[in-house]
């Protein structure tokens, strides 16, 4: 698999008063985050397949890498790690960026963003809302609402994916890597508050005493959404007294007060609910099965 390397010599930030210039480099040995770095545990920054792997302090000439690059699909949902205030940028090379201000005193930078009206690298929808971000400029958001689509703007033209950094108090970067393995991975995106439903893709594990378990690896959020690739999950549902079973799934609705025998492939549609913390990360009973189908 290609490994993409953000450069970024020649870049110039909006910057946190008191924050180091060239936040997007550090000189060879750079900062590396310490155990009280003041950082909350985070939500993962992106709702996709993605391969995350330490590439923080590869050397960028005569700097280090800033970041952790994470490969990740074109116009995949970019979303705030914790709650806090964006601010739009731009530059040449990390092309459309956003910093997330969070209520923590960190900063974090998202680089690379979408810029494309079409599917075809057109690089011709600039930075700006609709196109890039999913939210205004200086708007207030929630942890896990989406802020942005993924993208290659800048020295990533055809090559999506999300380069990431974390800024204690504002200060100087520390690896991200530790945060984004320890991050919570949430299911879908969404404010916290808002009304939503779920389609899940994937197989039916497991039934018994009003649960179903589930192996996920497509959702879809409604409204509005479209079908997305995440990396593998366990899911565990509530099963409502009304939930419908069609066509029948292997007589599954007899069998959801005992184990299954052997996994069933299934698409679950969620009761539409209030968004939460736990429902956005699918923690187990969060969310509620409405019906489950057989997939063809």
């Amino acid at each position: 698999m290609r490994r993409h390397r953000t450069t970024a010599r020649g870049i110039l930030f909006p910057l946190l008063a008191g924050l180091l210039a060239g936040a997007f480099l550090v000189p060879s040995g750079g900062a590396e985050s310490t155990g009280r770095s003041g950082v909350p545990r985070l939500i993962f920054p992106l709702v996709a397949k993605t391969d995350l792997w330490d590439n923080y302090g590869d050397p960028r000439g005569t700097h280090r890498h800033a970041g952790i690059d994470m490969e990740n699909p074109w116009r995949a949902p970019v979303v705030a790690v914790e709650a806090g205030r964006v601010s739009y940028a731009e530059s040449g090379l990390g092309g459309c960026m956003l910093y997330l201000y969070g209520r923590s005193g960190t900063m974090y930078m998202y680089i690379h963003l979408n810029n494309d009206l079409t599917a075809r690298n057109d690089n011709r929808g600039g930075c700006v809302q609709d196109v890039t971000f999913a939210v205004p400029n200086g708007a207030k958001v929630s942890a896990g609402e989406q802020v942005a689509w993924n993208g290659d703007s800048g020295d990533a033209s055809g090559n999506p994916h999300l380069h990431f950094e974390v800024h204690p108090n504002g200060g100087s970067d520390v690896n991200p890597f530790r945060h984004l393995a320890h991050a919570q991975r949430p299911l879908f995106s969404a404010k916290l508050g808002s009304l939503f439903s779920l389609g899940l893709r994937g197989e039916l594990v497991g039934a018994g005493a009003g649960t179903i378990s589930l192996e996920v690896e497509r959702v879809r959020h409604y409204p509005g959404g479209r079908w997305l690739e995440i990396d593998k999950r366990s899911v565990e549902l509530t099963a409502s007294p009304d939930a419908l079973f069609l066509p029948a799934v292997g007589d599954v609705s007899s069998e959801v007060h005992r184990n299954l025998t052997a996994p069933i492939g299934v698409i679950t549609q969620t009761v539409q609910a209030r968004t939460t913390l736990n429902a956005l990360v699918g923690a187990p009973s969060a969310l509620t099965a409405s019906r489950v189908s057989r997939l063809p």
